[in-house]
């Protein structure tokens, strides 16, 4: 009496030499597309520099580098770096010192009422380079004297330095020496003061 196999008892299998399956592995990718891709990009940039190197100037250091045997066809490219030129230094001669001239300072003071007086004597002074740093009217105890007969000079320092200055004065106002008058003021306003009196009309205005 033949046994017939039950289906259902057997177990089919499928198994390798080592009796594991074998795990999954993926394909390798090949590097020749991703080199290729890397020097399309290298050479596009290098091909917007050269062609727009002109738009970039500020921002790129152009002035370094020799753009002018560049050719768009197959020749020779030369981008070498050229040398920048050397600057001589020039020595420069030392400036002979001139001591700085101080200028006479001048008060200018109306004691004859004319009006525009001080201002007509103080413009005259300017223009000898006098330094004119007060105009007014001449006053006596706070109140305006316009009763002065004769133009005077009046020294504020006292010395002889400064009775110099009073003499070449009253030389280009043409004023007589002795109307020049000294007083040692401790804090005078100017170098010389002019009092205008009623003889402004003889005074005459020559150039130094």
């Amino acid at each position: 009496m033949r046994h017939r196999r039950r289906l259902t008892t057997q177990t089919i299998q499928r198994k390798n030499s080592t009796g594991t399956f074998p795990a999954y592995q993926k394909p390798k990718k090949s590097k020749t597309g991703k080199y290729f891709l890397i020097l399309f990009f290298l050479a596009s940039i290098i091909t917007a520099v050269v062609i727009y190197k002109d738009d970039l100037k500020g921002l790129l250091p152009f002035d370094k580098f020799d753009f002018s045997s560049h050719d768009t066809s197959n020749t020779h490219t030369n981008n070498a770096l050229q040398p920048l030129p050397v600057q001589e230094k020039v020595k420069e001669e030392p400036k002979p010192f001139t001591p700085i001239q101080k200028r006479i300072q001048v008060e200018v003071l109306n004691g004859c009422g004319v009006p525009g007086i001080a201002k007509k004597f103080s413009d005259h002074l300017k223009k000898n380079n006098y330094d004119v740093v007060n105009s007014g009217n001449y006053l006596e105890n706070g109140r305006a004297n316009f009763n002065v007969n004769r133009t005077k000079i009046i020294d504020q320092i006292k010395s002889p330095e400064n009775i110099a200055r009073a003499n070449e004065l009253a030389g280009l106002l043409e004023i007589d020496e002795n109307l020049i008058e000294s007083y040692e003021n401790p804090s005078p306003i100017a170098d010389l003061t002019v009092i205008i009196g009623k003889d402004y009309n003889q005074i005459t205005f020559r150039e130094n």
